[in-house]
Formats: structure tokens, sequence, C-alpha cells
């Protein structure tokens, strides 16, 4: 593969990082760039192509121990620099000013990219990730090491050590994206998060409504609004309309969530062999008899196969609303319709049949319950 990853955790964003200065109509930029032992060598700007291959944009030969390559900036992005003869390639961000680049033909690696705002900032960026890497190098060796030896506490404890450098990582990289909307890096980061799931699509629309026009407009943050525009987000996530559905009631009538809403609508999802969901039973009774001559409405589905266990359990507990069930366990298709993959699991709608909360228990949908019915 031609572009290699150089840090496990950043990936491509660790080579880089931006911040985006109004600059009027000047959108042109300069690389003014050194490097000794080259001479009469060319030096090629590129970016990777959908197979991850060096598309070349330009080049220049070095004279002097000097190059120069120039042009407009069309949109933020990453660019990479590589020398004729000289194994591997350098990140450089095209933006608008004069970049300075000093790269060493026999470890380009470690070669330095000043000059722009973007490019000094990849500086620091670089500088402040360098330690995080030594420690995740140093202690996968040692994991290596303990389990060839099978020395399972050691493992475990250099797991627990992993887990913590991780978790660093993160926490550095999300506040850069929290607090830096003016950097080409934050949405080079948030497009990492979003590929990785780390980030949902409705987080990632708040992020990217932050940034700055010029982040907006980068090819980063357009790429990140194609791929969540093309996420179907799940159907039980607060906020979307519930969707209808109908089901066999206990006398093998056909009952609809449509039919039965009130000013507030709880839709909860159980079974008789639940032992969590039996012991939440008297809390979700209490809050029925308490809210339901004010508007509350609860439509129950029940995630059991056998019939007569789910009448037994309806008449044990007390559960005076009204019921559906396919009797099909994991497979209903209600629990499917709604990304159901736990129970007890509620959702809390409003008049017009909208998901406003989730998963509420006890004193907590209690509260809410009793906010929306005031």
């Amino acid at each position: 593969m031609f572009f290699q990853k150089t840090y496990l955790y950043l990936f491509v964003c660790s080579f880089v990082a931006l911040f985006i200065q109004c600059t009027g109509d000047d959108s042109g930029f300069t690389i003014a760039g050194e490097i000794e032992g080259c001479e009469d060598k060319w030096v090629y700007r590129v970016v990777a192509d959908a197979n991850n291959q060096p598309q070349r944009l330009d080049s220049a030969q070095v004279k002097n121990g000097a190059f120069k390559l120039q042009g407009t900036v069309d949109q933020i992005d990453i660019n990479f620099l590589l020398v004729e003869g000289v194994n591997g390639n350098y990140p450089v961000i095209i933006e608008p000013g004069t970049i300075k680049a000093t790269l060493y033909k026999d470890s380009l690696g470690v070669s330095k990219v000043v000059g722009t705002p973007s490019n000094t900032d990849l500086s620091t960026y670089r500088q402040e990730t360098v330690e995080f890497m030594e420690a995740v190098n140093s202690i996968s060796a040692e994991m290596q090491k303990a389990a060839l030896s099978k020395d399972s506490l050691l493992v475990a404890d250099l797991r627990e050590q992993y887990t913590d450098i991780q978790k660093q990582v993160r926490d550095y990289e999300m506040g850069i994206l929290k607090e830096k909307t003016s950097s080409y890096l934050s949405a080079l980061l948030l497009e990492r998060f979003v590929n990785s799931k780390i980030v949902n699509a409705q987080e990632a629309k708040t992020y990217i409504a932050a940034f700055e026009p010029a982040i907006q407009n980068s090819k980063a943050a357009q790429n990140i609004s194609t791929k969540i525009a093309n996420i179907k987000q799940p159907v039980g996530m607060e906020g979307n309309l519930a969707p209808d559905f109908s089901g066999p009631t206990p006398t093998g009538e056909t009952l609809s969530l449509k039919s039965k809403m009130g000013k507030v609508t709880i839709v909860e999802f159980w079974a008789s062999w639940c032992r969590p969901c039996r012991v939440e039973n008297p809390n979700l009774v209490r809050t029925y008899n308490k809210y339901h001559d004010k508007g509350l409405e609860i439509v129950a589905v029940s995630l059991d196969k056998n019939k007569a266990s789910w009448e037994k359990a309806i008449a044990d507990d007390g559960l005076i609303w009204n019921h559906v069930s396919n009797l099909k366990y994991w497979q209903d298709p209600i629990a499917k319709l709604y990304g159901v993959r736990a129970i007890p699991a509620s959702f809390v709608l409003d008049a017009e049949g909208r998901i406003i909360a989730k998963g509420l228990r006890g004193a907590a949908l209690d509260q809410k319950i009793g906010e929306l019915l005031q």
C-alpha cells in the first residue's frame, strides 16, 4: 500500500492539523522547500486516488538544495510530498499562504513543515501525540512477551494500561474537535469518528454546524455530510416519529398503536420471562394509575413465546393497559422495527407520536411523565 499509516490511533489524521484564517480573495499557496543531498531530483505533490495510489498534481526540481511548488487552493485538503528516489511521503495541508518545508531524504518522516497556521499546528500535533504512540508501542511489546510466558495477570494489567492510553488519546482528540472549530484537524478527526461509529449522524451534524464556513466547505466536512446523509437512522432514536404498528391482543383482536395514542404514550417492550421487566412492572403500574386520567396511555409489546404465560403475567402484575404480542420471542417484528435488543425497553411518545424519551425506568420515568402532563 503506497500511503502507510504512521500512528496506530490517529491514522491519517495524525498527520494533519489546521487553523483557517480569512485571507480575502487570496487563494494562492506556495511551498518553499529545502532538501539536502537530492540535487536535480524531482519533488512531487500528490494526492491518494481511490486505490490509495499517488496521483501527481505538480512537480518541481531541486536546485541548490531548494524547490518551490505553487498553485491555487480550490478546497482545503491534504496533499503529500514525494521525493524522487526517496522512500515514503510527507503530508502537507494546502491552504493560502507560504508553506515552508524542510525535508530529510534519509528520514522523511521527521521532516518539518511550518509557515501557515495549519502546518505549524501539524508540527505541534505530532509532537503532542508522539508520547502516546511510544507508550502504546512499549505496552504492545510487553503484552506479547507476557502472553508468550502465559502471565495472565500481567497481560490483564497491561491491557488496562493500553485501554487507559486509548482513552487519553480519545479525550485529547475530542477536545480538539469541540474546541477548534476553525481547524481542519477537527474535520479530519470527525470524519474518522463517523467512519468508526464513535460519533453518530446527529452528533456529526451538530459538530459540522459549529465549524467555521471554510471548514464546512472543506473536503473532509463534505465527505462527512455525504456519508451521514446516506445513513439510515434507527427509527427508535429520540426525535423521530415512532412507527405505527399492529399486533394481536390477548383476546385475539388486532390493536394498532395509532388507535391507542394518548397525550403521552409509553410503548413498553417486556416479557413474562424477563425478571427485570417483572420487577419494574409495579413502578409502571403506579405511574399509569397516577397519570392515566391526565392523558397517559401505555401500549405494551410482549416478547413472550407462550400465550398462557403472557396472560398470566398480565393478570398477576395488574397490567391494565393495552397489550399486543406476536409470540415470536426475539423475532417479534415490532421489536425489530424499534431496534429493541434488550428488555425492558420503553419509548415515551408525545401526542404527535414523536419519540421524546427512551430507556427511562422507575422514578425517572414517573418524573418525565409528570413534566409532560402538567
